[in-house]
């Protein structure tokens, strides 16, 4: 049986984390851009209290491809960039040009670097934001089913999907970020001084 979701963040709450996610992610996705030459399209961040048995069921694909790393910090947690097998590879051809239709070693290496633009950038953004170090492990690369990559546990996280998508249609997928509930106190105070910093 599932664990309960408890109702740990207000409204106000919600709205500041899904601001510093816009913000965070705006600098790396403007990076990403610049890479490999072609518009990098953001959802706005969807914000929940779920569990990685939930999450795995929502990404709902047989196979995909991931870069993954955990954060440490003020807060503490797990990021990922995932994408079904074959939009991580029409990403990788915009750097890589190829024909194959599998991840051999320079694909990987590739998404892995694109990953740690992402990630890493997100990470460096909220570092400045909230005025403390949050710092990433080494961006790793996996590939298979969703529950195998983001794990089956029941226990509560605090879950941030933001969808990421190539102008052109053929890449799309999730930059996700599972917080530790144990950290929420912290990070959501890290938050409100981060955004009464900027005026918000």
């Amino acid at each position: 049986m599932s664990a309960p979701i408890p109702p740990v963040l207000d409204e106000a709450d919600a709205d500041a984390i899904i601001e510093l996610f816009n913000i965070g992610m705006g600098q790396p996705a403007a990076a990403l851009s610049e890479m490999i030459g072609e518009e990098v399209l953001l959802s706005v961040p969807a914000l929940t209290v779920s569990t990685r048995q939930r999450i795995a069921a929502e990404v709902g694909l047989q196979s995909v491809c991931a870069v993954r790393e955990t954060f440490t910090g003020p807060f503490a947690g797990e990021a990922m960039l995932i994408f079904p097998e074959a939009g991580g590879l029409a990403l990788v051809r915009r750097l890589i040009p190829g024909e194959g239709d599998t991840a051999g070693a320079d694909e990987q290496d590739a998404l892995s670097e694109i990953g740690n633009i992402i990630l890493n950038g997100c990470l460096a953004s909220f570092s400045n934001l909230i005025d403390g170090e949050v710092s990433g492990s080494v961006p790793d690369y996996r590939a298979g089913p969703p529950g195998q990559l983001i794990g089956g546990a029941e226990e509560p996280v605090l879950f941030v999907r933001i969808d990421v998508a190539l102008a052109a249609g053929d890449a799309s997928g999730y930059v996700l970020f599972l917080l530790d509930l144990a950290s929420l106190d912290s990070f959501r105070e890290a938050v409100r001084r981060a955004l009464e910093g900027l005026g918000g």
